[in-house]
């Protein structure tokens, strides 16, 4: 069965959600405006709900996808692991000193490993716990507990970053900074994962302009 939507009230037959997960413990009171929530969370309770909320879908026979999954599968794909790697590790945020080092080093990370880092984050002193440090200034003023790779939270709401439109799906730019990241993500996923590439996926229009232009998200 391949992929179309053509109504907002029909029967729901797949879905992709995203799990609670690390990048939810790392709110803070502190940092928790720039991550664009409210207030900190108490993730093992939403893991809960959410769990409950996607067995309820699974009953009623929708195919639910979950995120983390479809993340950690497509970055075994080597196109789609250095699609998202080449837009993360770009030298106009870390430098042109530090930023084959950093994407070297998340590079020989396994694919769940990296899915964690990538939607989780890592901090500094994370990331020296297991690597070297680059020869690079911006790199050594950091704070230890500073984040080398920021969480994303808001992936959290999977109906932002893309939106299904009858025979095609719409991959979204965001604003914010603290979302922008999340469009690689489903880019490499909806580009490369077999779920999308298979031969039941059939064939769909894929709209994307990447994360250059952001105007109302």
């Amino acid at each position: 069965m391949g992929f179309h939507v053509d109504s907002e009230t029909g029967r729901l037959r797949r879905v992709i959600l995203h799990r609670p997960d690390l990048e939810l413990k790392r709110l803070t009171p502190t940092n928790k405006d720039a991550l664009l929530f409210d207030d900190v969370l108490w993730v093992r309770r939403a893991r809960q709900e959410h769990d409950g909320f996607a067995d309820v879908l699974r009953d009623r026979g929708v195919e639910v996808h979950l995120f983390g999954d479809l993340l950690s599968q497509v970055l075994e794909v080597p196109t789609a692991r250095a699609l998202v790697l080449d837009r993360v590790f770009d030298e106009k945020e870390y430098g042109p000193l530090a930023t084959d080092h950093l994407r070297a080093a998340f590079d020989s990370l396994d694919a769940a490993a990296l899915a964690e880092a990538l939607v989780g984050g890592m901090t500094k002193r994370e990331f020296l716990a297991a690597h070297r440090e680059p020869t690079s200034v911006r790199f050594h003023a950091m704070d230890l507990d500073d984040f080398l790779l920021g969480p994303l939270p808001n992936h959290l709401f999977t109906r932002d970053t893309s939106a299904w439109i009858y025979d095609g799906v719409s991959i979204n730019a965001m604003r914010w900074p603290a979302r922008q990241r999340e469009t690689v993500h489903f880019e490499a996923i909806y580009r490369h994962h077999p779920l999308f590439t298979g031969a039941g996926a059939g064939s769909f229009h894929l709209w994307s302009e990447g994360q250059g232009d952001y105007p109302s998200t």
